[in-house]
């Protein structure tokens, strides 16, 4: 019997299908670059001032030194430690619980980073969900390989498959992918750009060497993480609150009168994660209902200093029974929010799965944080509070609003444009209170270095209200550090209200301030529970969004956003057709088959009602199948004299090396994947003696009307090089998606037109898919050592590889390589290059090779998948 692990490759790039990758590939290297230049200048500082870089902590954990900041304080990286099922409810997900929903994690991955690594061979890392289900991906980085014990009670409590009962996780069949916290931010940003959905962050910075102006404050690690996950949607990073509850290293804190609040440092006072307090073994009945929870008195207080509602959520952290790294049979019971944080992420990782048997497709992260909050048993004072958030995580309670939805729950992930709102109207089942919710991933906020500032950090400030019979009901928020109330939250990016008693029917409506957003639009997602009557929930309202994606010669498959308690039809047609053909969808996807290759069509979709109520059609999706394009294009040709030539281009997935080709080469079956938004090319010369001055230019068809006009001109320039030239573009988003034409020409000594035929130089054709999701494919090369050997380079494919790297060199000369990891470890070496190079046992992330022939070194990037 076979096992796949983790979401299926459909499903990531499903996932990843609206982000732009390219950008935030290069967010991840920035970020490495500079956790880099923090680590090296803070191991020589601790070097020159015998300072430690590791530290064994009094109460058991573990820190290391991360950075210095600029006013000599010194940031480490610290382990928060000081029936988790049971108290959050996921037991009644599990097999043989109440829902029935037989929810174990099955193919679903937890990432971890930690001071360390879990032992792989532990025995609980096998069991029903298969073997070998936790894996180390940084094993190349310095350390990478160290084992920890804070990691594996981390990962234990997330996945352990219950060889030992008390010891099962919450999500027993899933996979951990476990790295070491010095790159986090980097190594967070490439796993987002592969369909990451969770990752569990049990530690933080040192509380008692940090300056006063770090608690609550909105620094650049707080920012950082913020960009990272509104640019990767999907992404929930779940944070350990922290442990000084019962500790006070803040000389300012918000109120001096109450100086055990303002604990939370660094990413704990981001806005779009989910930061979880510590408490004790809830007393829950047979049922799955609280009867009473008391937190743990070293959980971290909050808020944050703009008086967000921080830590956001509680989880079960006291007394955890669950893995050790010592022996394959090691077990403990430790405590902290370090334990309460991956008892949250291993049950959000349940609903996920949840949402997705039910959806065919996995939630946003506001989603997630969004039905958790709502959710959430209330402890502590009444409504939200800087001590537990929004409650005790109940996962029964969550699972039931994702299952109702359209019927007794809304769950509808939706779009607010500039100066738009949203109102929808619902009958209260006169037995729950009526909650209704909004949450969004915020765009990143603006850091700061000042003491307790009030300012807000919200930069797109939603808004939900609930009205009947001329009155107004208003979200919670906090109106001081240990205190709360209704009114205009201005401050939170999730906002929820409480009707009590509720009877009869209710306006819930949508708006934003100001006259534009931040972005263009703010996704947001409206939760609602505590409602009956599916009719009065489904208002028909035009879907938004409607894309395509994974596009082939027959086929496409269609997403967009859903309406609440709506079915919908998909109409589509050929462009130059007045007939449609019509598609009923039960949800908000639908796979279009049967197409023509080679063929441009447009699709539209509407809603509709159970009351038969049936919104307009959307706006026409255009996308052309695989094939070509069907318009016809000019002719453009250089001489066929291969003196000068263009030889190798680089597009996202395209790597193409062509040598001369007569003076035009027809290359349009290699399509290159082109996301809207910021993209390189790479391109180079080739000639057979000395080098001319060449003039390039390179057009893209972005109306695919078979005419390259003046505006489609995206590269124009010079250059006498031999060497690999380089130059980025942004796809606009009126750009039609679907395959079209790229032409590249290269003209000596002069600018060309697009339908010219001029007597040196060459043109290459190639084909587009506006709307792909790129996979890096080249870097520019970097020539670095000797001018004597004569002109040389290498192509290497696949790039993206899995198992074989393959390196051929062009002239069949003798080299050696070296392939080393982005912070500069070689990983592997050798001088056989023949029958390709074995990089299976590699983690997947970006990789450098090296090929030297004995006087000049060229380098390359790849990916390794």
């Amino acid at each position: 019997m076979s096992n796949s692990f983790g979401q299926t490759e459909m499903e990531r790039k499903q996932i990843t299908n609206e982000y732009n990758v390219q950008q935030i590939t290069k967010m991840s290297n920035s970020f490495l670059e500079k956790e880099k230049a923090n680590k090296k200048a803070a191991i020589e500082f601790a070097k020159s001032n015998n300072i430690p870089i590791y530290v064994n902590l009094k109460d058991g954990g573990y820190a290391e030194l991360q950075r210095v900041d600029a006013d000599g304080s010194l940031i480490y990286y610290s382990t928060f430690n000081v029936a988790a099922a049971k108290s959050t409810r996921a037991n009644h997900l599990h097999s043989g619980g109440s829902l029935g929903l037989n929810l174990n994690g099955q193919n679903m991955i937890a990432y971890v980073w930690d001071g360390g690594h879990a032992r792989v061979t532990h025995q609980e890392y096998d069991g029903a969900g298969g073997s070998n289900r936790v894996s180390v991906e940084d094993a190349a980085s310095e350390g990478g390989t160290q084992l920890n014990f804070h990691a594996a009670h981390v990962t234990g409590t997330i996945a352990a498959s219950g060889v030992v009962a008390n010891a099962k996780g919450m999500a027993p069949q899933s996979r951990v992918r476990g790295y070491m916290w010095n790159n986090d931010l980097s190594e967070a940003t490439s796993a987002a750009a592969n369909g990451m959905l969770i990752s569990n962050h049990s530690y933080g910075f040192r509380s008692d060497l940090v300056p006063d102006y770090y608690f609550g404050a909105y620094i650049n690690d707080s920012r950082d993480w913020d960009n990272l996950m509104y640019n990767a949607p999907n992404y929930l990073m779940v944070v350990a609150a922290g442990n000084d509850g019962g500790t006070n290293y803040n000389s300012q804190p918000l109120n001096s009168s109450f100086p055990q609040y303002d604990k939370l440092t660094g990413h704990s006072t981001s806005k779009n994660n989910l930061v979880v307090a510590n408490a004790q073994d809830a007393n829950i009945d047979s049922s799955g209902n609280l009867i009473s929870v008391s937190i743990n008195g070293g959980s971290s207080q909050g808020p944050t200093d703009d008086l967000r509602i921080k830590p956001d959520i509680t989880g079960n952290g006291t007394s955890v029974y669950s893995t050790y790294q010592n022996s394959d049979t090691a077990y403990q019971s430790i405590s902290g929010t370090s334990m309460a944080s991956p008892n949250v992420a291993g049950t959000l990782l349940l609903l996920q799965q949840h949402y997705n048997n039910i959806n065919g497709s996995f939630m946003r992260s506001a989603t997630l944080k969004g039905v958790a909050m709502h959710t959430a048993d209330d402890a502590g004072s009444n409504g939200p509070d800087a001590i537990y958030g929004w409650g005790l995580l109940n996962a029964k309670r969550a699972a039931q609003a994702i299952s109702q939805n359209g019927n007794q729950s809304i769950v509808s992930q939706r779009t607010l444009q500039p100066g738009q709102s949203y109102s929808v109207t619902v009958n209260s089942d006169g037995i729950n209170d009526l909650l209704a919710s909004i949450s969004w991933t915020d765009p990143a906020g603006t850091a700061t270095t000042a003491t307790n500032s009030s300012t807000a950090k919200l930069v797109n400030d939603l808004d939900i209200r609930i009205t009947k019979s001329g009155t107004t009901y208003f979200p919670w928020r906090l109106t001081g550090v240990n205190t709360n109330g209704l009114g205009d939250n201005v401050k939170d990016n999730f906002e929820r209200i409480d009707v009590s008693n509720a009877s009869g029917q209710y306006t819930i409506t949508v708006t934003h301030k100001g006259s534009s957003l931040s972005g263009g639009s703010q996704n947001y997602t409206l939760i609602v529970t505590g409602i009956t009557n599916t009719s009065t929930v489904c208002n028909a309202t035009t879907p938004l969004n409607l894309n395509n994606s994974n596009t082939t010669s027959s086929s496409t498959s269609l997403s967009w956003s859903s309406v609440v308690g709506a079915t919908y039809e998909v109409r589509y047609k050929t462009t130059t057709s007045s007939t449609w053909t019509t598609v009923a969808s039960a949800s908000n996807g639908l796979v279009l088959t049967g197409l023509s290759s080679s063929t441009d069509y447009e699709a539209q979709v509407r809603s509709i009602c159970p009351d038969s109520g049936t919104s307009a059609y959307s706006a026409s999706k255009l996308f052309s199948t695989l094939g070509g394009s069907t318009v016809t294009y000019c002719t453009s040709k250089g001489n066929s004299v291969a003196d000068e030539f263009i030889d190798f281009v680089g597009l996202n997935n395209v790597s193409n090396s062509t040598g001369a080709n007569g003076g035009y080469g027809d290359f349009t079956s290699l399509v290159a994947n082109l996301p809207y938004g910021s993209n390189t090319i790479n391109f180079s010369a080739g000639f057979t003696g000395s080098s001319y001055n060449e003039y390039w230019s390179v057009w893209i068809d972005y109306n695919k009307n078979g005419t390259f006009e003046s505006s489609e001109r995206v590269v124009n320039g010079s250059s006498t090089s031999s060497g690999t030239l380089y130059s980025t573009f942004t796809v606009p988003s009126t750009a039609l998606s679907g395959n079209t034409r790229m032409r590249i020409q290269m003209k000596y000594n002069s600018n060309s037109t697009a339908c010219e035929t001029f007597s040196y130089g060459e043109v290459e054709d190639y084909t587009v898919n506006i709307g792909g999701s790129a996979a890096l494919n080249f870097v520019n090369t970097n020539e670095e050592l000797g001018n004597n050997s004569g002109n040389y380079d290498f192509n290497l494919f696949p790039n993206p590889v899995q198992n074989m790297l393959n390196i051929n060199v062009y002239d069949n000369r003798a080299v050696t390589f070296s392939i080393y990891n982005l912070v500069g470890q070689k990983v592997k070496s050798g001088n056989n290059i023949e029958s390709g190079i074995d990089v299976s046992k590699l983690s997947s992330g970006m990789y450098i090779v090296e090929v030297n022939d004995g006087q000049k070194t060229i380098s390359k990037k790849f990916v390794k998948e």
